[in-house]
């Protein structure tokens, strides 16, 4: 079951049920993750990964259960965290998520998954592709290229 909290408060525990935690706190919080089977109620199999969202001015400090800091995830980012191992070799692997932003809700504006012809492209008709650009911001963004 897919379940996105929001969190309310620094100190609290992500649940084995949560696949997305999200914090519009402007202050800095703490968040930690469950165990990594270890038969607890909140332990989690090998496998279970949870995105965690700092979306607003604070930033998120991921630990494990033992208070040991896994990784900041800073305001504007998202982080995945994936429990890897057993009660005996629990690891926590962290990557980075980059935002993409796809053709139609970069062209809401338009309407159209095909950009107007005219002033923001050939006079006219044609056929458009996309070309998928990395952005500075870590972004990925889209340029239309008519043929």
């Amino acid at each position: 079951m897919a379940l996105t909290r929001a969190l309310a408060a620094t100190g609290e525990a992500i649940e084995d049920s949560e696949t997305t935690v999200t914090s519009a706190l402007a202050g800095n919080v703490k968040a930690f993750l469950p165990a990594i089977d270890d038969g607890a109620t909140t332990t989690v199999d090998d496998g279970y990964q949870v995105l965690v969202s700092a979306n607003a001015a604070g930033d998120v400090e991921i630990v494990d259960v033992f208070g040991r800091r896994v990784a900041m995830v800073q305001a504007g980012q998202v982080k995945a965290f994936l429990a890897t191992g057993d009660v005996d070799r629990p690891v926590w692997v962290v990557t980075p998520m980059v935002k993409k932003i796809q053709i139609s809700q970069a062209l809401a504006a338009a309407g159209s998954s095909t950009p107007a012809l005219g002033t923001t492209g050939p006079a006219s008709s044609g056929t458009v592709k996309w070309i998928e650009t990395n952005l500075p911001d870590g972004t990925i963004g889209y340029i239309a290229c008519w043929t």
